[in-house]
């Protein structure tokens, strides 16, 4: 399963990252980057932690 929640995390990255691009002041954008990069982070740790684990 975390290779789905990985995926989930990515998407809120990229739907972050386009509020990041159309947002109209600075501190919107920057506010939005910061978002998409934890997520981006996230999703990484998730991936990592699967391949972590013991094989069944």
């Amino acid at each position: 399963m975390p290779q789905a929640q990985a995926k989930i995390l990515r998407e809120k990255a990229e739907m972050f990252e386009a509020r990041a691009e159309s947002a109209t002041d600075s501190i919107s954008r920057q506010h939005y980057k910061e978002m998409a990069a934890h997520y981006r982070s996230l999703a990484a740790e998730h991936l990592d932690v699967r391949r972590d684990e013991p094989a069944h």
